[in-house]
């Protein structure tokens, strides 16, 4: 492919869109290359590479795993394309307007997101911790332009009391929103409309199965459901640790547990668990192997996607397609 590619441009010489044409040619979709002005930097939110693994699987006849790097975003995160759905999702139902609030409680990656889109487009973007957040992720927040407020009465991340703060705020500011990604459908239509479509372009249209983390759920949801909307046949499989939420609620049926409202489960056909070993193994082999930096969750991911090519029927024969697998990467934390 590389050879062909190398000639392509060879034989066009100076005419780099001729070039650019010829590899639009023979990959069969089209290149973000061919647009590299960018009208404003939140226009580099998607459209990450799709990177071919090498070594990792290749022990596995004629099956291809394909990572899609999402931690390409600005801010190194497919939360990214979260909060930037969310936030436009808000003010086109005209609850955000100009010089308004956003707020968000507790921290996870998508609160780096939202400081960072607030920032541009001059929102004012406050969260709320518990006391026991780590000061680097304080540190981060602030850097990204959020205001931080910490609720002395917050037992953890996730306790109620964050939540209510952040209410009590909204109701004393005008022009202002409480943002949740677990509750947002706007989150997982950002994927629905963006991820999976740019995956199926990619790719024109020869994916078998996608694999990607829990957390929200909007992520693979929102994925999962247009690639089977393009074809029914495609696996969608949820790769997370063994004790997640997910697995204790849909594998061992604990109903006791919540999930999120973005989290579509009629579109997973497989949970995989996979120990806190096994996904550090796979992290670091990621980087050893393919050179590729990426998260705890990354590792997580590709562990499952593993263990699922190894399930697949031996395909020997190779007059058969390779049976492709894209495994989405969130981000390099």
């Amino acid at each position: 492919m590389f050879d062909e590619i190398s000639r392509s441009i060879d034989e066009f010489g100076n005419s780099l869109l001729g070039a650019l044409n010829t590899v639009q040619n023979t990959f069969g979709r089209e290149l973000s290359v061919a647009k590299p002005i960018k009208e404003n930097v939140l226009q580099m939110i998607g459209n990450t590479p799709l990177i071919r693994l090498n070594q990792i699987g290749s022990h596995i006849p004629n099956v291809e795993i394909y990572l899609k790097a999402e931690f390409c975003n600005p801010t190194g995160s497919v939360k990214d394309r979260t909060a930037l759905s969310m936030v436009l999702a808000a003010e086109r139902r005209g609850e955000l307007k100009p010089g308004g609030s956003i707020f968000q409680a507790g921290y996870n990656t998508t609160a780096i997101s939202l400081a960072w889109i607030s920032t541009l487009r001059q929102y004012k973007f406050k969260v709320f911790l518990a006391p026991d957040t780590d000061q680097e992720k304080i540190k981060e927040l602030k850097s990204y332009g959020a205001l931080v407020e910490v609720v002395q009465l917050a037992k953890g991340n996730w306790d109620d009391s964050l939540l209510e703060t952040a209410k009590a705020a909204k109701d004393k500011e005008k022009n202002s929103v409480i943002l949740n990604e677990f509750k947002d459908m706007a989150n997982t239509n950002a994927h629905f409309l963006f991820t999976g479509p740019e995956i199926w372009r990619d790719l024109a249209g020869n994916v078998d199965a996608f694999v990607a983390g829990g957390g929200s759920g909007g992520t693979l949801s929102g994925v999962g459901r247009y690639l089977k909307s393009k074809k029914p046949s495609l696996r969608v499989i949820m790769g997370v640790s063994k004790n997640s939420r997910f697995i204790r609620k849909m594998v061992q049926g604990d109903s006791g547990i919540r999930l999120p409202e973005s989290f579509d489960p009629k579109v997973t056909d497989q949970y995989i668990g996979v120990d806190r070993d096994e996904a550090l193994r796979y992290q670091s082999e990621l980087y050893q192997k393919e050179g590729i930096f990426a998260g705890l969750t990354t590792g997580t991911t590709l562990a499952s996607a593993i263990h699922y090519a190894e399930s697949l029927p031996t395909r020997e024969d190779q007059k058969t397609p390779s049976y492709k697998i894209v495994v989405l990467s969130p981000d390099r934390l």
